[in-house]
């Protein structure tokens, strides 16, 4: 009995290990990966860097994704870089329209060198655009999405929660243990009573917050100058069946393997219990890093797949055409668990022929229930395009505009038009009318 229950908990330890060190492989972007993995290589007896590059004629034939071999850029990965700076101003552009906009950029402006915001600086930024501070504080809160999360916080708290979301989801009671027992997280006894927590619930929360960054521009100081390396390249073949190629890219992600003599080590005469013990996770350690890399690689695979045939349009002809979809809907799609899924696209970013987006770029919410397969981008765009070219002595009312969008088979509700209206900073008609 006492043989089968050791048996069981040893089975359990061992799931443990495997399953926190791959989970924690997937979440991490390329240059994260490729330190924890030079870092495992230096401290971990189990694992080795190994080469399996065969050197061929065929290592050197050339392949074009291209049907005219001017479009093909052999310097493609070696092209301009963009800055994060670059990228948030193209995360920015996607996610805001009109006035919104021009503030959302200078909230990125105005953070310090953490990544964090002061409140006289969105006073100010208020002042400056004519908006209340609850205006400005719901742009920042939608600032604080974009990659890297967090930025535009006001102070730890808030990013390091916003950076749980992103990574594990809502948790209530971790919301809780961050805003009001940060100061208290070493002391176990006294978290477990309070928030009725098992010692396995209470060390999952423990580690997953000790694995965020410390602050939103962590590794990006220079944010303006430092720049940021694809996960992912996406190609335009020219094939209308088949327009992308894509390419996970592990240029410079160590080969890594079991020593070969892994169980010797383990079975060496004389070794305390502490030191077999000690031996054994780290030979966890080592399996769950290797199946987590390899995890990795497919899983991201699978998922960019979706994205880019889903959001084919998007990619070609631009943010209008950004389709709604949310975790729920890719997880549906592909078979991989929602919380899998939030880890896979957490900070990692895609190089399209357009340039270099966050994989998040590729979800959208739904307009309306009713609005079906439509995205709120595009609505609004349809809005913007539907008042701008109207007859300045007869604008359209809200009503007009919700006709006009029946006729374009979209059917949204006349209080959803002017949301978006206002979302866009665009006046109502008696204003829009000119005599």
């Amino acid at each position: 009995m006492k043989q089968s229950l050791s048996l069981k908990l040893q089975n359990k330890l061992k799931l443990n290990l495997v399953l926190k060190q791959q989970l924690n492989i997937i979440t991490l972007p390329k240059t994260e990966l490729i330190q924890e993995i030079n870092k495992e290589l230096e401290e971990n007896p189990f694992l080795e860097e190994v080469s399996h590059i065969a050197l061929t004629e065929d290592t050197f034939e050339s392949k074009t994704f291209y049907e005219d071999e001017e479009e093909f850029n052999p310097f493609y990965k070696l092209a301009y870089k963009p800055s994060l700076y670059d990228i948030l101003q193209t995360q920015v552009d996607v996610e805001f329209e009109g006035k919104d906009k021009d503030v959302a950029m200078e909230i990125i402006d105005s953070v310090d060198e953490k990544g964090y915001i002061k409140q006289e600086e969105l006073e100010r930024i208020a002042n400056k655009y004519s908006l209340t501070l609850d205006e400005v504080e719901k742009i920042r809160k939608k600032v604080m999405t974009l990659e890297p999360t967090g930025i535009g916080a006001l102070n730890f708290k808030e990013f390091l929660y916003q950076e749980y979301k992103d990574r594990y989801g809502k948790d209530k009671v971790v919301q809780e243990i961050i805003e009001q027992d940060l100061e208290n997280l070493g002391n176990k006894e006294y978290l477990k009573e309070k928030y009725q927590l098992t010692d396995e619930e209470l060390t999952e929360i423990l580690d997953n917050i000790k694995s965020l960054r410390p602050y939103p521009l962590y590794g990006y100081e220079d944010f303006e100058i430092t720049y940021v390396e694809p996960d992912i390249f996406l190609y335009y073949t020219g094939d209308e069946k088949n327009p992308f190629k894509i390419e996970i890219n592990e240029q410079g992600i160590p080969n890594i393997n079991l020593i070969s003599k892994y169980k010797k080590v383990l079975n060496q005469k004389g070794l305390s219990e502490e030191a077999k013990k000690f031996l054994y996770e780290k030979l966890q350690k080592a399996i769950g890093i290797i199946q987590g890399i390899q995890q990795r690689r497919e899983n991201l695979q699978k998922l960019v797949e979706f994205l880019v045939n889903y959001q084919k349009e998007f990619i070609l002809n631009g943010k209008e055409y950004l389709k709604p979809l949310t975790l729920k809907d890719v997880s549906k799609q592909i078979g991989l668990h929602e919380s899998t899924i939030s880890r896979l696209v957490n900070s990692k970013y895609i190089q399209t022929p357009n340039g270099v987006i966050p994989l998040k770029t590729f979800f959208s919410n739904k307009a309306s229930k009713e609005s079906g397969d439509v995205s709120s981008n595009y609505v609004k765009y349809l809005i913007k395009e539907i008042i701008e070219n109207e007859d300045p002595k007869k604008p359209y009312s809200d009503n007009d505009i919700v006709d006009i969008l029946k006729q374009k088979g979209i059917s949204v509700a006349r209080r959803t038009v002017t949301k978006y209206r206002e979302e866009l900073n665009i006046p109502d008609s008696r204003k829009r009318k000119k005599s």
